[in-house]
């Protein structure tokens, strides 16, 4: 009994903590607005989470989670070329409605010192970067398994760094732009 009742309090605080960051913002996120919006003490979140970075890190890895599902639910065009464009585009319409946590998440993620990711967290990482495995594989055959996982991850990295640009829109073209860009360096380098 008593671990349920752990268990919702952790998933109390967690729902509190996105509500806040959707409605305040990232910056309104603290163990104080958090203690006060849930009506738990500061005691009872430390006694939840670590810190409030190991906090953050699990509001992420439920963001990134959403960012999965929806990225697997897009039309699949033609293999390759298409579908990584679809991609793109369906991960900017993602950040752009759900800006306030992607902020959250970029805010942690590209200025995290002292914390270690989990296993969980990196694993939503590297899973939405498989995503791009079929298309890169029929694109780029010649690449091995290093280079393939290389560009997964140069992909992905440079995908989340321009969606945390705040001007980022519906119509902004420079995520096709970059992708794009990308994807004719590795066609040249590859000798296609």
């Amino acid at each position: 009994m008593l671990e349920k009742t752990k268990d919702n309090i952790r998933l109390k605080l967690l729902q509190t903590g996105r509500q806040l960051v959707v409605e305040k913002g990232v910056q309104y996120l603290t163990a104080r607005k958090l203690s006060e919006a849930s009506g738990c003490s500061i005691g009872t979140i430390y006694n939840q989470f670590t810190s409030m970075d190991e906090f953050i890190a699990e509001e992420n890895e439920q963001t990134l989670n959403e960012l999965y599902i929806n990225l697997c639910h897009f039309k699949n065009y033609p293999k390759g070329y298409s579908n990584i464009n679809q991609y793109a585009s369906c991960f900017r319409d993602f950040v752009i409605s759900y800006r306030p946590l992607w902020g959250l998440f970029c805010n942690f993620h590209f200025n995290i010192k002292n914390y270690k990711l989990t296993i969980g967290y990196r694993r939503q990482i590297v899973r939405l970067q498989n995503l791009l495995t079929p298309d890169l594989k029929i694109m780029f055959p010649a690449l091995d398994i290093r280079r393939l996982k290389l560009s997964q991850k140069v992909l992905m990295e440079s995908l989340m760094a321009l969606s945390a640009l705040p001007e980022n829109k519906k119509n902004d073209v420079r995520s096709a732009l970059l992708l794009n860009t990308y994807l004719a360096g590795m066609l040249m380098l590859n000798g296609d």
